[in-house]
Protein backbone atom coordinates (compact mmCIF):
# COMPACT_ATOMS: atom_id res chain seq x y z
CA UNK A 1 0.00 0.00 0.00
CA UNK A 2 2.71 2.30 0.69
CA UNK A 3 4.11 1.97 -2.58
CA UNK A 4 0.55 2.89 -4.16
CA UNK A 5 0.97 6.18 -2.01
CA UNK A 6 4.20 6.66 -3.49
CA UNK A 7 3.52 6.24 -6.98
CA UNK A 8 0.18 8.61 -6.51
CA UNK A 9 2.32 10.98 -4.92
CA UNK A 10 4.28 11.27 -8.36
CA UNK A 11 1.56 11.05 -10.39
CA UNK A 12 0.10 14.32 -8.62
CA UNK A 13 3.66 15.84 -8.74
CA UNK A 14 3.73 15.21 -12.52
CA UNK A 15 0.30 16.55 -13.05
CA UNK A 16 0.99 19.70 -11.15
CA UNK A 17 4.47 20.29 -12.79
CA UNK A 18 2.03 20.32 -16.46
CA UNK A 19 0.02 22.22 -15.32
CA UNK A 20 1.95 25.62 -16.83
CA UNK A 21 2.40 26.90 -13.43
CA UNK A 22 5.33 29.21 -13.41
CA UNK A 23 6.19 30.52 -9.80
CA UNK A 24 9.27 32.63 -8.53
CA UNK A 25 12.27 29.95 -8.45
CA UNK A 26 12.94 30.66 -4.58
CA UNK A 27 15.38 28.02 -4.14
CA UNK A 28 17.17 28.92 -7.52
CA UNK A 29 17.03 32.75 -5.86
CA UNK A 30 19.19 31.41 -2.80
CA UNK A 31 21.44 29.55 -4.74
CA UNK A 32 21.72 32.99 -6.39
CA UNK A 33 21.82 35.22 -3.55
CA UNK A 34 24.34 32.32 -2.15
CA UNK A 35 26.91 32.72 -4.79
CA UNK A 36 26.63 36.36 -5.08
CA UNK A 37 27.80 36.55 -1.59
CA UNK A 38 30.95 34.35 -1.70
CA UNK A 39 33.22 36.80 -2.37
CA UNK A 40 33.62 40.99 -2.74
CA UNK A 41 35.29 39.86 -6.01
CA UNK A 42 33.36 38.97 -8.98
CA UNK A 43 36.10 36.82 -10.28
CA UNK A 44 35.74 34.17 -7.56
CA UNK A 45 31.92 34.89 -7.52
CA UNK A 46 31.82 34.27 -11.31
CA UNK A 47 34.33 30.82 -10.74
CA UNK A 48 32.12 29.46 -8.39
CA UNK A 49 28.77 30.26 -10.54
CA UNK A 50 30.82 28.08 -13.63
CA UNK A 51 31.76 25.04 -10.35
CA UNK A 52 28.18 25.04 -9.67
CA UNK A 53 26.97 24.88 -12.98
CA UNK A 54 29.17 22.08 -13.50
CA UNK A 55 28.32 19.89 -10.72
CA UNK A 56 25.08 20.86 -11.64
CA UNK A 57 23.63 22.45 -8.78
CA UNK A 58 21.54 24.92 -10.49
CA UNK A 59 19.93 22.86 -12.46
CA UNK A 60 18.76 20.49 -9.93
CA UNK A 61 18.08 24.30 -8.22
CA UNK A 62 15.43 24.57 -11.34
CA UNK A 63 14.13 21.33 -11.71
CA UNK A 64 13.36 20.92 -8.06
CA UNK A 65 11.56 24.48 -8.20
CA UNK A 66 9.72 23.47 -11.64
CA UNK A 67 8.71 20.37 -10.33
CA UNK A 68 7.93 20.57 -6.83
CA UNK A 69 8.08 23.51 -5.06
CA UNK A 70 6.56 26.07 -7.59
CA UNK A 71 3.94 23.35 -8.10
CA UNK A 72 3.48 23.18 -4.51
CA UNK A 73 2.73 27.06 -4.28
CA UNK A 74 0.59 27.34 -7.03
CA UNK A 75 -1.77 24.71 -5.76
CA UNK A 76 -1.46 25.51 -2.20
CA UNK A 77 -0.46 28.79 -1.40
CA UNK A 78 2.63 28.38 -0.13
CA UNK A 79 6.01 27.58 -1.30
CA UNK A 80 8.03 24.85 1.71
CA UNK A 81 11.30 26.43 0.92
CA UNK A 82 9.96 30.05 1.42
CA UNK A 83 7.87 28.89 4.86
CA UNK A 84 8.99 30.95 8.46
CA UNK A 85 9.86 28.73 11.01
CA UNK A 86 6.62 27.56 13.00
CA UNK A 87 4.55 28.16 9.85
CA UNK A 88 2.84 24.99 8.97
CA UNK A 89 0.17 24.58 5.59
CA UNK A 90 -2.66 21.73 5.43
CA UNK A 91 -4.54 20.80 2.05
CA UNK A 92 -6.54 18.17 0.78
CA UNK A 93 -6.49 16.54 -2.45
CA UNK A 94 -8.42 13.79 -3.86
CA UNK A 95 -6.39 11.40 -6.48
CA UNK A 96 -7.91 8.42 -8.14
CA UNK A 97 -10.75 7.98 -5.87
CA UNK A 98 -8.62 8.77 -2.38
CA UNK A 99 -8.47 11.38 -0.55
CA UNK A 100 -4.90 12.60 0.84
CA UNK A 101 -3.42 15.05 3.48
CA UNK A 102 -0.99 17.20 2.53
CA UNK A 103 0.93 18.90 5.09
CA UNK A 104 3.58 21.25 4.58
CA UNK A 105 6.21 23.39 7.17
CA UNK A 106 9.48 25.16 6.10
CA UNK A 107 11.68 22.41 4.97
CA UNK A 108 8.90 19.65 5.69
CA UNK A 109 6.25 17.54 3.65
CA UNK A 110 3.96 15.36 4.65
CA UNK A 111 1.52 13.29 2.26
CA UNK A 112 -1.10 10.97 4.32
CA UNK A 113 -4.07 9.03 3.18
CA UNK A 114 -7.15 10.78 5.20
CA UNK A 115 -8.40 8.42 7.54
CA UNK A 116 -5.30 6.48 7.80
CA UNK A 117 -2.34 5.86 9.34
CA UNK A 118 -0.87 5.86 5.85
CA UNK A 119 2.08 8.74 5.22
CA UNK A 120 4.82 9.48 3.32
CA UNK A 121 7.19 12.09 5.37
CA UNK A 122 9.85 14.32 3.09
CA UNK A 123 12.45 16.67 4.24
CA UNK A 124 14.61 19.09 2.72
CA UNK A 125 18.44 19.31 3.61
CA UNK A 126 18.97 22.72 3.04
CA UNK A 127 22.92 21.77 3.10
CA UNK A 128 23.03 19.26 0.86
CA UNK A 129 20.48 20.85 -1.21
CA UNK A 130 18.06 17.59 -1.65
CA UNK A 131 15.00 16.02 -0.04
CA UNK A 132 14.02 12.91 1.17
CA UNK A 133 11.78 10.24 2.26
CA UNK A 134 12.46 9.95 5.74
CA UNK A 135 11.08 7.08 8.18
CA UNK A 136 12.41 7.43 11.29
CA UNK A 137 16.63 7.34 11.04
CA UNK A 138 16.27 5.94 7.56
CA UNK A 139 16.18 8.58 4.86
CA UNK A 140 16.18 7.42 0.95
CA UNK A 141 17.24 10.91 -1.24
CA UNK A 142 13.96 11.77 -3.61
CA UNK A 143 15.01 14.85 -5.34
CA UNK A 144 18.55 16.47 -5.40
Amino acid sequence: MKSTLIKSLAVVLVVAALSSCYGPFRLTNKLHAWNGQVSQKKFVNELVFLGMCIIPAYEICILGDGLIFNSIEFWGGNNPIAMKDGQVEEMEMMHKGQMYKVITSKNRMTVALKDSDEKVDFKYFPEENQWYQVEGDVKVMAVK
